[in-house]
C-alpha cells in the first residue's frame, strides 16, 4: 500500500468555523449506526398450474442493413457480417441474457403451424357457408319460377313482297264474261266497289304465327297458336286468327311396342295428305299447291283427334272428327258448322327408312245455301289420296335430295273459295226438288310433284308442278302450275325465299270456251322463326 500523505493547508480560523458548522449534519449521520432495508412487497400470486404458460421469448431481431457505404443499398447476395464484439459488461453486474434455445424455436414453429390450419379451416368453413347461402337462394328462385320450364315457344314472321301479271282472261280488271273495260289494261288498278283496288303488287306479312305450349306432365299439353297478322291470307278472315288451339293428352302403352297416342279437342289441322300437315315454316314454296288450297283453304278445323305413333314412330295413324266447315269459310267464326252432321278423316303413313308412304280418306256432310230463297241442302262429300316422300343423299358432297308426290280423288269438297272472281260453279247446285232430289256431283282430282335439292348448308333449289280440276267430268278443265324457288339460308333461323310461279287456268263454266288464263307470280319472302 501507498503511504498516505498529510498535507498541512493553513486556514483562517473563521473559515474553520464555518465549514464546521456546514459539515456538522454529515458528520452526525455518518456516526449513526446503519438502518436495516425496507420490506420487499408481497410477491404476486402464482399462477394455476392449468393457467396458459407465458409465451417464450421471441428471437432477437435481424441485424440491421449492411450500410458499409452511406446512402447505398445492401446487394442481394451480400454476405451480412455479424455485429462487432465488445467487452462491455453489463450493467451492474449482472450476466447477459442466453440466446433463445432450439426447444423456443420449435415451439413458436408449431404454433404457427396451428394458426395456419385453424386460418384455411376457418376460410373452408366460410366457404361452404357461402356456396350453401346461395344453394338456397337459387333453390328458392327455382321454386318460384319452376313452372316456366313447363312452357315452350315458338313462331315465325313471313314478311313478302309479292309482283304479279296477268293476260286479259285471268286479269282482276275483267267482268265475269272475261272481258276489260275499254281503255283498262290487264295489270291497271282499278276502284272497287268495296273501297279497295285491283292493284297486284304490294308488300304484306303473309303470315305472322307465335305457338305456345304448356306441358304441366308428361301426359298432358295445352297448345295456343295464334296468327296475329292484319288479315288472314288470302282465303279472309280479318284479325287476329286462332290457328292450333287444343287441349293434348298422351298415352304410352305398354308391352314393349313403343307405342304412344296423343289425343286431343280444339282446333288443328286436318290430319289429310302430307303438304296440308307440313309446317309453312318448313316449306320452301311459299303457298301449297292448288289442289291443297282449294279442299282445305284454311287447313285447319275444330274436332276432336287422336294420333298414334307405333313401332319406334315408324307407323303413325291418325285419325279426326271434325265440323267440316273449315277456315277460310265464310261462316267459320260465326257458326262453326251449318250442319248437324260431322266429318271423319284420316292418315296412315309407315316411315321405311329412305322413303314414307301414306293414305288418307275424308268422309262427311257438305252443303250448299241460297240466302235470297233461304234453301238449304246437305250432300255427301268425300276423298282419298297417297302420298309418297323420298328423302336421301344421294349426292354427299352437294346435300340432301327431296322427292314429294301426292294424288287425292275427290267428290264435292272443293270449298268454292277461289273461282268466285269468274263466276265458275265449284260447288254442287240445288235439284229441283231440294227435299227430295239429289246435287249434281263434282269430283275433283288433284295431284303435285316437287323435288328439293340443297347445296350445301345455305342453298336449296326446288322445282314443282301441280294439277288441279274441280270438275274432271269437263275436259280440259284444270290449272297446270310450274314453279321454281331459290332458298338461301343465312342461318337456321333466318332464310330467303325466291319464288316464281307461272299458271294457266282452264277452269270454266259446264259448256263454255276454255279461257287459257295466265298467271305469272314472283314472291319475295324473308322468313324468320325461333
Amino acid at each position: 500500500m501507498r503511504a498516505a500523505r498529510v498535507l498541512w493547508v493553513w486556514v483562517p480560523a473563521s473559515m474553520a468555523m464555518s465549514m464546521a458548522t456546514l459539515l456538522s449534519p454529515a458528520i452526525a449521520a455518518a456516526q449513526q449506526p446503519p438502518r436495516a432495508p425496507a420490506a420487499a412487497p408481497p410477491a404476486p400470486p402464482r399462477p394455476a398450474a392449468n393457467a396458459t404458460p407465458a409465451p417464450p421469448d421471441l428471437p432477437p431481431p435481424p441485424p440491421p442493413p449492411w450500410t458499409g457505404n452511406p446512402g447505398a443499398t445492401m446487394p442481394p447476395d451480400a454476405p451480412i457480417a455479424p455485429p462487432p464484439a465488445t467487452d462491455t459488461a453489463p450493467p451492474n453486474g449482472t450476466s447477459p441474457s442466453p440466446p433463445p434455445t432450439v426447444a423456443a424455436s420449435t415451439d413458436v414453429a408449431a404454433l404457427e403451424r396451428r394458426l395456419a390450419n385453424v386460418e384455411h379451416r376457418l376460410a373452408e368453413a366460410r366457404h361452404e357457408l357461402h356456396e350453401q347461402e346461395r344453394t338456397r337462394l337459387h333453390q328458392e328462385d327455382v321454386e318460384k319460377i319452376h313452372w316456366l320450364r313447363h312452357f315452350k315457344a315458338s313462331g315465325f314472321l313471313q314478311p313478302q313482297l309479292v309482283w304479279q301479271w296477268f293476260n286479259a282472261a285471268a286479269s282482276p280488271n275483267a267482268d265475269a264474261n272475261g272481258a276489260l273495260p275499254a281503255g283498262i289494261s290487264p295489270n291497271s288498278a282499278v276502284a272497287r266497289a268495296d273501297g279497295t283496288t285491283t292493284n297486284p303488287d304490294f308488300f304484306r306479312l303473309r303470315r305472322a304465327r307465335l305457338k305456345i305450349e304448356f306441358s304441366p306432365s308428361e301426359s298432358a299439353r295445352f297448345v295456343f297458336e295464334i296468327d296475329p297478322t292484319s288479315i288472314g291470307g288470302p282465303s279472309g278472315g280479318v284479325g287476329t286468327i286462332a290457328r292450333n288451339v287444343e287441349v293434348v293428352g298422351t298415352v304410352h302403352w305398354p308391352g314393349g311396342f313403343e307405342a304412344t297416342t296423343e289425343f286431343g279437342m280444339g282446333i288443328f289441322k286436318i290430319p289429310f295428305g302430307y303438304e296440308v300437315l307440313q309446317s309453312d315454316a318448313d316449306r320452301p314454296f311459299i303457298e301449297r299447291s292448288w289442289a291443297e288450297q282449294n279442299l282445305f283453304p284454311g287447313e285447319y278445323d275444330t274436332g276432336a283427334r287422336a294420333y298414334s305413333s307405333l313401332f319406334d314412330r315408324h307407323l303413325h295413324a291418325q285419325v279426326a272428327v271434325v265440323n267440316g266447315n273449315i277456315q277460310g269459310e265464310k261462316t267459320f267464326a260465326v257458326l262453326p258448322d251449318l250442319d248437324k252432321g260431322k266429318d271423319l278423316v284420316g292418315r296412315l303413313s309407315y316411315d321405311l327408312g329412305i322413303a314414307t308412304i301414306g293414305a288418307s280418306g275424308y268422309y262427311g256432310q257438305g252443303h250448299i245455301l241460297d240466302t235470297t230463297l233461304l234453301r238449304f241442302k246437305q250432300f255427301p262429300r268425300w276423298a282419298y289420296g297417297f302420298e309418297l316422300g323420298i328423302k336421301h343423299r344421294f349426292l354427299p358432297s352437294i346435300g340432301e335430295t327431296r322427292l314429294f308426290a301426292e294424288i287425292v280423288r275427290a267428290q264435292n269438297l272443293d270449298r268454292g273459295t277461289r273461282y268466285g272472281q269468274f263466276a265458275v260453279p265449284t260447288l254442287p247446285s240445288f235439284p229441283a226438288d231440294v227435299p227430295n232430289g239429289t246435287v249434281n256431283d263434282h269430283d275433283e282430282l288433284g295431284g303435285f310433284v316437287r323435288v328439293e335439292q340443297d347445296l350445301g348448308r345455305h342453298f336449296t333449289l326446288a322445282a314443282r308442278y301441280d294439277y288441279y280440276t274441280p270438275d274432271s267430268a269437263q275436259g280440259s278443265n284444270g290449272r297446270d302450275t310450274f314453279g321454281v324457288v331459290g332458298v338461301v339460308h343465312f342461318t337456321r333461323a333466318l332464310q330467303w325465299m325466291l319464288e316464281y310461279d307461272h299458271a294457266v287456268d282452264n277452269v270454266h263454266r259446264p259448256g263454255g270456251p276454255l279461257p287459257s288464263r295466265q298467271i305469272d307470280t314472283l314472291s319475295n319472302v324473308l322468313q324468320a322463326r325461333f
